[in-house]
């Protein structure tokens, strides 16, 4: 297992992972003190209660912080777990949305934007720790440079068709 210090999908991910736990939390304490601030009509919750959503929202929340914490240390099993964590949380939002649609919605985007971060954000694995650059194998050096060679010395036209006249001389 590789550790690399921490880039910028890495706080950018931790920050939104961070800030949709706490989310979390507020939700779970509201729906835990104060239930009548959700009003969903007759229908009830759509697993339990809103005492006990209210409890597990708040702790799901505390473990989205931490997998939060974790992304930093750039480890794969934190990349992993904090992937499962944003699906598996957003999966959960979808249940609450009745309850409070816009909130619910504002958490599966940031779900989301994590997806993203943890997933087509993430840099090479093959990046070298100083210089942010890959590192080049000589195989690697030989083609670039066979293919700089054919790039830059290959025979260019001496003039191109629209930089002739009529009359076979140049404009120019």
């Amino acid at each position: 297992m590789r550790v690399d210090s921490a880039n910028g999908w890495q706080y950018f991910v931790a920050t939104l992972l961070i800030v949709i736990g706490l989310v979390n939390v507020i939700q779970g304490m509201v729906a835990l003190f104060t239930p009548e601030y959700y009003v969903v009509g007759s229908s009830e919750m759509l697993v339990m209660a809103y005492d006990s959503w209210g409890v597990l929202l708040g702790l799901w929340g505390a473990v989205l912080v931490v997998a939060g914490l974790a992304v930093l240390s750039g480890s794969t099993w934190a990349r992993v777990f904090a992937i499962v964590l944003a699906c598996l949380n957003a999966l959960a939002q979808m249940a609450f949305v009745m309850a409070m649609p816009l909130w619910s919605m504002m958490a599966i985007a940031i779900d989301l934007l994590v997806i993203f971060g943890l997933t087509a954000g993430w840099p090479d694995r093959n990046r070298a720790e100083g210089g942010g650059t890959s590192p080049r194998t000589a195989t690697d050096e030989s083609v670039y440079r066979s293919g700089h060679r054919a790039a830059h010395e290959a025979p260019r036209p001496a003039r191109s068709p629209e930089q002739t006249t009529e009359h076979g001389q140049t404009t120019g």
